[in-house]
């Protein structure tokens, strides 16, 4: 499937505008481009790269096959842009403002590295804005590093209705990636 570079750097800009601030969004757009490289699985992985390289990039790119370079922004799934934790947490170190994400509490991280859905019972705190249907970070609460992204199924104020009525088996974030995928299959980042 091709996929229009363009909109697909433009898919990643709106989700750093909408969950970091304009810093982080002229930071990005003037001190990185973007390649796509194709993976298994469907996923088309979307990797950004100091601008200062683009030309030593683009020679090796023609001359040897090239799986990767940079840092992993995120994925092509189904369609969609889909950040990566790399990106959330890289992109975290110097924003001024900092949402789309959902601090998880321990049994919520291990379950969530395992590759499954969080659940309420797992929430701690929500950073707004979390929109139903958008990828979010899942957070480690220990150390505020993203060890996911998922796709929140429900909005904030859907999972404050939900902890009032008591529904904590209730799956809030739909897994989509984990770190723990490191470790449960090589063979994805091939």
């Amino acid at each position: 499937m091709a996929f229009e570079k363009e909109t697909i750097f433009s898919e990643l800009i709106e989700f750093i505008r909408t969950c970091f601030d304009e810093y982080a969004v002229s930071s990005l757009e003037n001190n990185f481009h973007m390649a796509l490289f194709s993976s298994l699985k469907g996923w088309t992985k979307v990797m950004l790269y100091p601008a200062r390289f683009d030309n030593t990039l683009l020679k090796s790119l023609r001359s040897v096959n090239v799986v990767g370079t940079g840092m992993l922004a995120g994925w092509i799934w189904g369609g969609r842009f889909i950040p990566s934790p790399h990106l959330y947490n890289f992109i975290k170190g110097f924003a001024k403002k900092v949402g789309c994400g959902i601090v998880a509490k321990p049994q919520g991280v291990k379950a969530f590295l395992y590759g499954n859905d969080l659940l309420l019972a797992s929430f701690e705190e929500g950073l707004p804005p979390i929109l139903k249907g958008r990828p979010v970070a899942v957070i480690d609460r220990d150390d505020y590093t993203a060890i996911g992204i998922g796709i929140a199924l429900h909005d904030l104020k859907e999972i404050e209705s939900l902890l009032k009525k008591g529904k904590m088996l209730t799956p809030i974030v739909k897994n989509v990636f984990d770190l723990g995928v490191h470790i449960r299959n090589e063979e994805f980042f091939y």
